[in-house]
């Protein structure tokens, strides 16, 4: 079992990882959301918030 420092240390990592991954989300939606339809645009952000969401509980361990 890791120490109490280790486990903080991969929980930083683990947002780290979800932020990077809503932040390019977000930049790939932007760059391309003058041709599309907004409620897609909507729906992909929701759904990189929900991952970013799923990934933080599975580090807790309440996810799948």
């Amino acid at each position: 079992m890791s120490d109490w420092f280790s486990t903080a240390i991969e929980m930083q990592r683990e947002i780290l990882r979800a932020q990077q991954a809503q932040l390019d989300a977000a930049k790939k939606l932007l760059d391309t959301a003058e041709t599309r339809d907004m409620t897609q645009v909507g729906k992909q952000i929701a759904d990189a918030q929900a991952e970013a969401w799923t990934a933080w509980a599975r580090f807790w361990g309440s996810g799948k």
